[in-house]
Order: structure tokens, then sequence, then C-alpha cells
């Protein structure tokens, strides 16, 4: 493995460690709390204040770095990586949402788990852009 492949594959176990920290702190558990996961993506943002919003683009940030640092360690390219990046980011967001159906003080949305995606999404075709870019110039 390459020093540049060991360098990635560190960035993108960090940010999944802080993706799950983040999304699951304070740490404790109580009975699930089934009647608080809002289930239509974005129909809370459309409904709520400001501050969902501000919450929804957070969300969508998140997970850019993921996406981007997945399309560097992962040696598929074109729509495949998109596809493979955007079901983890998939997967980790819906873990960490139903870690939060569990919490006492965390509310469970869909919204968060499309925009988590939609970050994996975007982070990976930013991150298959510029290896395309970084493969021509070399």
């Amino acid at each position: 493995m390459s020093q540049e492949m060991r360098l990635w594959t560190m960035v993108l176990i960090g940010w999944i460690l802080l993706i799950i920290v983040v999304c699951s702190f304070p740490w404790w558990v109580d009975a699930p709390q089934w009647g608080r996961v809002r289930w239509i993506p974005l129909l809370d943002v459309v409904r709520s204040p400001h501050w969902l919003l501000r919450d929804t683009v957070a969300n969508c940030v998140l997970y850019i770095p993921l996406g981007f640092a997945y399309t560097r360690v992962r040696a598929a390219h074109g729509v495949t990586l998109l596809c493979e990046a955007t079901i983890v980011g998939l997967l980790l967001s819906l873990s960490c949402e139903l870690y939060q159906v569990f919490s006492p003080v965390r509310f469970p949305s869909m919204t968060d788990v499309l925009m988590n995606s939609v970050g994996a999404f975007a982070g990976a075709s930013m991150g298959g852009r510029s290896a395309a870019r970084l493969e021509r110039m070399s």
C-alpha cells in the first residue's frame, strides 16, 4: 500500500469515527423513542425554524469528506464509485439515526439520512473529479 493510500485510509477511518462521535453524543440510552422519528424527509425542514435548515446543511457538509476520502481509498471509478460511497454514507447515517432512536435527547430524522447520503455522494463526485485531474496531469 502506498504512503498516499495509507494517509487517505487513516483520513477515512478518522472521519467515520468523528461522525460516530458527533452523531451519538451524549452517550446514554433509554427505551426506544419511535414516536420521535421524523419519517418523511425534508418535511421537518419545511415546517420548522431556520435552525433545522442549518442542521440540514451541516448534515450534508459533514459527509462530504467521507465521500471524498472514500474515493481516494477505493480503486473503482465512475458510477460504481459514486454508488459505493453513497451506500457507505447511507449505512453509516442509518446506524447513527438508529442509535438516536434510543437516545432520550436526540431526534432521529430521515432528512438527516437523506442529506448525509447527498453529502457522501457530493464528496465522492468531487473526489472522483480530482483524481481524474491528477491522472491527466501525471
